[in-house]
């Protein structure tokens, strides 16, 4: 899924409005130049990518990764912070959010590899069958 903006994000929900949230990485860097921040809401589980725009706005589209438990960000992500910041980085991030066992909200899509599109393409692997959402 993704919101047109870091606002509409936090409208979509009021949860995330209050919650805690840890970052992911301030500085993956996409195909074009592209520059993204990635967080994890602890509220509702969700990692998001949100794409760095000019800085007279908050930011540009944000994307949901999927939803994960503390547990599942540290196991999923471990070692990012050797790899955010290097050339074509996102594709890391991605790679790993889109291999990994997260809950997927209906409608998430998965951009292409690498890219820093915000495609709506079907995930290429099944949602989790899980119907809870841990937390921290």
């Amino acid at each position: 899924m993704t919101y047109p903006s870091l606002h509409a994000f936090y409208a979509g929900d009021r949860r995330r409005r209050t919650s805690r949230e840890r970052d992911v990485g301030l500085f993956w860097r996409g195909r074009g130049g592209h520059t993204y921040r990635a967080a994890w809401v602890q509220a509702t589980g969700e990692v998001y990518l949100l794409e760095h725009g000019p800085p007279d706005c908050q930011g540009g589209p944000v994307r949901l990764l999927g939803s994960y438990s503390s547990r599942e960000v540290d196991e999923t992500f471990a070692g990012w912070r050797d790899v955010c910041g290097r050339p074509r980085s996102l594709e890391w991030l991605l790679d790993r959010a889109y291999t990994s066992s997260a809950s997927w909200p209906a409608g998430v899509g998965v951009a292409r590899r690498g890219s820093g599109s915000t495609s709506s393409k079907p995930a290429s692997r099944t949602p989790s069958s899980r119907t809870g959402r841990g937390g921290a």
